[in-house]
């Protein structure tokens, strides 16, 4: 075995991470029916298709090539998928110089080995490598998608022959850096969604099913933007403290008008309070002292239309007012918009956010940022030290995940 200094970086610029669904039903299926087909009942078969990248940079590659040891072996570090439900699984290139063993001897060969998941994985990859134009080259790729069980590895043992690689013309070594550039797709598990049932004459009646749909975010988003004591049977009542002023000072409380029925069919805390002689069903108003307004906002918004204008704004407020709420599909787009904006600056709160909501994918993933060259910077921040430092079980386990690292 041969250890060496090795760059890793991951998710470039030459490809962004995708996701696609295989067999989603849409509106378009449905128009291209004549009147003579007669259809009462329609389900769906969805696949999930997850696609990210990587690249492994070797420095001094030709010195691997005039190494007087038969076989050399290098790895890259850990890198893992940024979103989808592999997100907690780990990968690594694995890359032979001179190849691994007889047939190979005159070759490089590469591998992608599965490291560290809970369940076995159905993927593919595709291997290039980046010339000095940034151009990819020499790309060999899986014709299908194999089962890696943890541990596993697969690839190619004559990836390409090494003599090759070395000369000028094929500008492939950047002042003797060799970088491996790797395209991998995840295959989700099939999901069979409930039949639906919908009876109409003719095709129009689908066209008029989706502008129906519109037209009902329509008149709710009217709804609630227009309601007034007299249209509506719920007070909703925000008191945030100023924050310019003392911890007694209080902001002049907002109140939205809302449908105890509407609040109660999205939300199963609403639909308890009003379902009991709780304070809030007795005197018809909900207050609320520990989110602000803007975020109430929103909530009400997404509770009315399922929708959220702006989701990026306060989305660690948002993530607990949904979570505070039970509204699960709002706390899952809340989630994927902070995964999205992990940074030095904010990865802390969100440490602290996932830790106290127990959310496993969230905190793995700043986790997986923190390890990955980011430690030293994260913890001189003013967030660390704010939201980190003081729970010494948070502390112990980023550390913990650092020695594993």
């Amino acid at each position: 075995m041969y250890n060496s200094v090795i760059k890793s970086s991951s998710n470039i610029s030459l490809n962004a991470n995708e996701s696609t669904s295989v067999g989603t039903l849409n509106s378009n299926y449905l128009p291209i029916m004549r009147n003579d087909y007669s259809l009462d009942s329609v389900c769906c078969t969805k696949r999930t298709l997850h696609t990210f990248s990587h690249m492994w940079i070797v420095e001094n590659f030709s010195s691997y090539l005039e190494d007087p040891e038969p076989i050399i072996c290098l790895s890259s570090a850990p890198f893992s998928p940024v979103s989808g439900m592999s997100i907690s699984t780990q990968w690594r290139l694995v890359c032979y110089p001179k190849g691994n063993y007889g047939a190979s001897s005159n070759y490089m060969s590469i591998f992608l080995e599965y490291i560290k998941g809970e369940r076995d994985i159905k993927a593919k990859a595709e291997y290039s490598l980046v010339n000095r134009k940034c151009e990819l080259t020499e790309m060999r790729k899986d014709i299908q998608f194999s089962v890696y069980k943890c541990g596993n590895s697969r690839g190619f043992i004559n990836y390409v022959k090494y003599d090759t690689i070395t000369l000028l013309e094929n500008e492939t070594l950047d002042e003797d850096k060799l970088k491996i550039y790797v395209r991998i797709t995840i295959m989700d598990d099939a999901i069979t969604e409930d039949t639906k049932y919908q009876e109409f004459e003719d095709v129009d009646s689908v066209n008029f099913a989706t502008r129906g749909f519109e037209s009902l975010v329509k008149d709710f988003t009217q709804l609630l933007l227009h309601s007034t004591q007299k249209m509506s049977d719920i007070k909703v009542r925000v008191t945030v403290p100023y924050s310019s002023y003392d911890d007694d000072a209080m902001q002049a409380p907002v109140v939205f008008h809302a449908h105890k029925l509407i609040l109660a069919a999205r939300s199963p805390v609403f639909a308890a309070m009003f379902s009991n002689r709780t304070l809030e069903n007795t005197t018809n108003t909900i207050d609320i002292n520990d989110l602000h307004p803007n975020t109430i906002q929103s909530m009400l918004e997404y509770i009315y239309t399922g929708r959220v204008t702006d989701i990026k704004k306060s989305t660690v407020e948002l993530y607990r007012c949904a979570d505070k709420y039970q509204l699960e599909d709002l706390r899952s787009q809340a989630e994927v918009a902070l995964m999205s904006s992990i940074s030095i600056d904010s990865c802390a709160e969100i440490l602290l956010l996932a830790d106290q909501h127990h959310s496993k994918d969230l905190k793995s993933r700043v986790i997986q940022f923190i390890i990955g060259g980011n430690l030293k910077a994260i913890i001189q921040t003013d967030g660390w030290h704010r939201y980190v430092a003081c729970i010494p079980d948070l502390v112990t386990e980023v550390i913990q995940a650092t020695t594993i690292e």
